[in-house]
């Protein structure tokens, strides 16, 4: 249960809160695309490649992403596992079931196969169409014990270096065209393996507290910072960058970053968390259990109705002053995953009108921020029953690229 992002809302937002605009000069006139709107799909695009999967059928999935106004795909090629020297070798993930029966992203059944060549097939598809996409990292090590990990790092400086090498075959594979970032830890502290308690042995302090202590702050400048150096010196031409929580202690930390990739959600606001019990339901039997679904739901939608405008003026704080940090030191800001919950699924008992209206503010909030690239939500992937209602994401999507 640890391994799961637990929020924090971090303390005051000091220096680099403020106006997200700079008059005169937009960082993002020149970007390309010029305004991102983002799909999450991460290795799910692989792992359910399958003939009966979501991803069945990668030229119905893409066209349907463009019908629907995304433009931006992330994805996670699984560079702990994938040799791209070696297309035919078989990746296998074993049945998840059912020590998780409900999750909604990934694999939900066991699945095995040359997934080289299956990228070979997605990446020719993407590149006919009018997409870009984006590379990511969860640094999963769930495969069956038959597909060997080509590396297990443990800090960022060690993920860099896989990455090198990865990044090299894909240039001679792909090539970099309509590559947006290379984020190469989904949420830092959470996903590379021991890297929280990595931290507290370093420096002393836990990941918990309204501050990082200057013990944090230079451990974390240092291996980012190094991590990053390594691949800009190598690839000159490509963006890179580590994704986070919208958590404002990282306001007093100098990463340098290409781009800022800030996951907001509710469960970092204490109220959200006390209404809803969410603390509670997911350390007890998150993916496991649904008994807890109609009680949470209730309470998502009684917390919503209740303080709906305070949690939406709490988070556009937030927004802003991740807003301001961004344009202070010249990465443009965009979310990838974001603004009410991250786990929700189709389920009888989960009702999602709260949810779809609390994504419906973010496009005006993200606009009002200046933000680069947005999403609506986490569940942007056609297993989600949402993914169907196309009018509902063309309206979105519109709004935002018009900004």
């Amino acid at each position: 249960m640890n391994e799961f992002p637990q929020q924090e809302s971090g303390g005051p937002a000091g220096a680099a809160g403020g106006t997200a605009f700079d008059h005169g000069f937009d960082m993002r006139d020149t970007l390309d695309p010029r305004r991102m709107t983002m799909a999450m799909w991460d290795a799910t695009f692989l792992q359910r490649h399958t003939p009966d999967g979501a991803f069945a059928d990668f030229d119905a999935v893409l066209d349907q992403t463009v019908d629907r106004g995304y433009n931006v795909v992330r994805l996670d090629p699984m560079p702990q596992f994938l040799d791209l020297s070696d297309p035919d070798r078989a990746i296998a993930f074993p049945d998840p079931r059912p020590r998780e029966e409900f999750r909604p992203w990934f694999f939900n059944r066991p699945v095995s196969g040359p997934m080289v060549r299956w990228l070979d097939e997605f990446m020719t598809k993407l590149k006919q169409r009018p997409l870009h996409y984006a590379l990511s990292s969860w640094w999963r090590f769930d495969a069956t014990d038959d597909t060997p990990v080509i590396a297990k790092p443990h800090t960022h400086i060690e993920a860099a270096d896989l990455w090198l090498g990865f990044l090299e075959q894909w240039a001679e594979r792909y090539g970099f065209d309509r590559l947006v970032y290379v984020d190469i830890h989904n949420e830092v502290p959470y996903f590379l393996p021991g890297y929280r308690e990595r931290i507290k042995d370093e420096t002393g302090s836990d990941w918990s507290g309204t501050r990082f202590s200057p013990a944090v702050i230079d451990f974390l400048a240092s291996d980012i910072n190094e991590a990053m150096d390594r691949l800009r010196r190598a690839f000159p031409q490509l963006r890179f960058t580590c994704s986070i929580h919208g958590d404002t202690r990282w306001l007093d930390v100098p990463v340098e970053l290409d781009c800022l990739d800030v996951h907001f959600y509710a469960d970092a606001d204490p109220r959200w968390v006390a209404r809803t019990r969410f603390d509670h339901f997911m350390a007890d039997g998150m993916f496991q259990r649904d008994d807890w679904f109609a009680e949470f739901s209730r309470r998502c939608s009684e917390a919503h109705e209740a303080i709906a405008p305070m949690l939406r003026a709490r988070q556009r704080a937030k927004l802003f002053a991740f807003a301001g940090w961004a344009r202070q030191r010249g990465m443009p800001l965009t979310t990838t995953e974001s603004w009410s919950t991250w786990y929700y699924v189709d389920h009888a008992n989960l009702d999602w009108s709260w949810l779809l209206e609390w994504a419906e503010w973010s496009v005006h909030d993200a606009i009002d921020a200046g933000m680069w690239g947005w999403t609506p939500h986490n569940y942007l992937q056609p297993q989600f029953r949402q993914w169907q209602d196309v009018d509902w994401h063309r309206r979105l999507t519109r709004t935002f690229c018009r900004s």
